[in-house]
């Protein structure tokens, strides 16, 4: 069909009385139109898409199925979920907080030392800021931010922490609490978004022997893409107004090591031992090696055989820079394992590792890391993961978004740390201070870590 007859057609009756493939046919052609039959065009095929959309509106409702609201019940459940791990982690930091107060006011009448620390003035500024809604004031201190220059007082994020308490908290998290934080392979997030894709070598190149003047096989390398995704973590940090007031209180420090042992408890909850909600660990991932113990046998029966298995299954080219992860409870039982020769004065075997903690540098030659977010001794079944060997920076990713927010509570109730007393921060003048942080984390490569297994069933 001519084009221009099929456009004044168009112009002249309308979309409604062309032919499907005359439709597509203008939708093809549709730069060979003049501005006004163009948006003419745009027009009606806008109307119509929006009467099929309603249409199928009208169809879901009479169906019963309501997709909007189906998506609507999924979030509410994770963010159910989310927000009762802040509540939990709020619960056991409000005792923290209290006696991490009443201490250092007793240090620092103790010496008689008044510190004029810049940083603790201007985290106290910025809560005080919070506290009487001063927008003005927390804008401009956001201002003056070195790395981030952006903050916007909104539901989802409330406004950047300081410079001084973000690396104070950060200074805490890694080097003092979290294991993740420490051994795997971070990589900070930057750009807009919150997810990125990560390449990793699923197959190198290979050799082969040939005959002088023989064809050679080619072969490549192939690679894979795993996506790190980032999500949100928060914990409730409460305190009382006069705190903020208390020029003896190094209220940054005080703040930063609470939020920083809550955060980095939780990253090595789920980077090692999450379910799938919201990460699926290490310890649960089904791509990693593992070893198990003999049939039925759980965690007490560990023994330095199952750890030298352990050894055996990772590549040779994990095991530099290879550690063994495991619970306390678990070296414990590994330090009650006595050589078969009698030699000791109470007519047992001696004792197959050094007796002190200073004395054990090592497991079979590799470095040791305990972490109570690993399965203790109350763990219970069978095919169980307990314990992890392998190289965790060639493995793991960690990353984040160093713009840990803060949002103010004022109206709430929580529960102290005894779990039963009630707080109303508002009768009780009080108030928390809600830390949100996102982050990420990944198994790149699965194949550099082995878990030790409870035994399966007989």
């Amino acid at each position: 069909m001519n084009i221009a007859k099929l456009i004044a057609k168009f112009m002249k009756d309308g979309l409604a009385n062309l032919a499907d493939d005359e439709k597509q046919l203008l939708k093809d052609n549709i730069n060979l139109m003049s501005v006004s039959q163009r948006e003419s065009f745009e027009k009606a095929i806008s109307e119509v898409k929006k009467e099929e959309e309603d249409e199928e509106e009208e169809k879901e409702d009479e169906d019963g199925i309501d997709e909007k609201a189906l998506k609507d019940m999924i979030s509410k459940s994770v963010q159910d979920e989310i927000s009762s791990k802040v509540e939990k982690i709020s619960d056991q930091l409000i005792e923290k907080f209290f006696a991490g107060a009443k201490e250092q006011r007793k240090k620092a009448i103790d010496t008689g030392v008044k510190t004029n620390d810049p940083g603790r003035e201007t985290t106290r500024d910025f809560m005080k800021a919070l506290l009487s809604n001063d927008k003005e004031k927390l804008l401009e201190m956001s201002k003056k931010t070195t790395t981030y220059n952006q903050a916007t007082d909104n539901a989802r994020g409330g406004y950047l922490v300081p410079d001084e308490l973000r690396a104070e908290v950060l200074r805490v998290a890694e080097k003092q609490y979290g294991l993740a934080r420490r051994e795997f392979q971070y990589l900070p997030f930057s750009g807009p978004g919150d997810e990125r894709k990560i390449p990793t070598l699923a197959s190198s190149v290979s050799v082969t022997w040939v005959n002088e003047g023989a064809s050679k096989t080619s072969t490549n390398p192939t690679f894979g893409l795993v996506t790190q995704t980032l999500k949100k973590l928060a914990a409730i940090v409460p305190m009382t107004e006069e705190i903020l007031e208390d020029s003896l209180i190094n209220i940054t420090q005080l703040v930063a090591e609470l939020f920083a042992e809550a955060v980095a408890k939780e990253e090595d909850t789920q980077f090692f031992n999450g379910t799938g909600s919201p990460w699926t660990g290490i310890l649960n991932n089904g791509s990693v090696g593992s070893v198990s113990l003999a049939a039925t046998l759980g965690m007490s029966s560990v023994s330095f055989e199952k750890l030298v298995d352990m050894q055996d299954s990772c590549p040779s080219g994990a095991l530099i820079g290879a550690k063994y992860y495991m619970h306390r409870h678990v070296l414990s039982y590994l330090r009650k394992l006595r050589a078969d020769a009698v030699s000791d004065s109470d007519g047992k075997g001696a004792f197959l590792l050094p007796p002190t903690k200073a004395d054990l540098e090592d497991i079979l030659g590799f470095p040791i890391e305990l972490s109570d977010a690993l399965p203790s001794k109350t763990l219970t079944g069978v095919n169980k993961p307990f314990v992890i060997f392998g190289n965790l920076k060639m493995a793991a990713i960690f990353g984040d978004k160093q713009q840990i927010r803060a949002k103010l509570l004022d109206q709430a109730t929580i529960t102290d740390g005894d779990g039963q007393t009630t707080i109303n921060l508002a009768e009780q003048d009080m108030i928390a201070l809600r830390l949100e942080e996102r982050v990420g984390y990944v198994l790149a490569l699965p194949t550099a870590v082995v878990v030790l297994k409870t035994g399966p069933a007989s």
